[in-house]
């Protein structure tokens, strides 16, 4: 087990700095986000529930690094090849968790707001083959920019805006039971 000896004289030059602005600062955040259907035959509107925790990794840049979860609800209708390889339109509802890492770049803060870059990506589980015609798993990606307001006491509340794309991964074209969004997305993170 390491543990370090932190009895340096006031005079020692080689004395290590310890002060916690030395240590890469963490997170804990929690947000809600919403999704309206992007293309006109897949009609699914999405709400997820996350939660993460993350560090900053390079400060110079802004450099953010968060794992977490995700719990989502989608319901709606898609239009899609049957099994008679005609189109039809399935009417669909599903839940599913997974888990989730968030990469974010914050270059900017001017006083009490910051500006970030978010890219999210992850793999959630379903309750049941979702959208019609895909499997029990789905890939998500979330892409978008935030602006965060410090509201005091190491808690900002995060703004953005997001694009999102579910896949199963099963290819390219009217046979892939894949949908698109775009939305809203609300965070309180808080410093720890």
């Amino acid at each position: 087990m390491f543990c370090p000896n932190h009895s340096y004289s006031q005079n020692d030059s080689t004395a290590i700095n310890l002060e916690s602005s030395s240590f890469p600062l963490k997170f804990l955040e929690f947000g809600l986000e919403y999704y309206s259907p992007s293309h006109w035959n897949r009609q699914i509107k999405t709400i997820n529930i996350n939660g993460f925790i993350g560090k900053e990794f390079v400060k110079s840049i802004g450099l953010y690094l968060f794992a977490g979860a995700t719990i989502t609800h989608a319901w709606g209708n898609i239009i899609a090849v049957n099994k008679y390889n005609k189109e039809e339109k399935f009417q669909t509802s599903a839940m599913g968790i997974g888990p989730v890492v968030l990469v974010r770049v914050q270059p900017l803060t001017i006083g009490r707001f910051s500006f970030s870059v978010d890219g999210l990506g992850g793999i959630i589980l379903y309750n049941k083959s979702f959208p019609p015609g895909g499997d029990y798993y789905n890939f998500m990606f979330r892409l978008g920019s935030t602006i965060a307001f410090y509201l005091g006491n190491d808690l900002n509340l995060n703004i953005g805006l997001r694009r999102m794309h579910i896949s199963n991964g099963q290819g390219v074209g009217s046979f892939n039971p894949f949908y698109e969004g775009a939305g809203l997305s609300l965070n309180v993170s808080k410093k720890l």
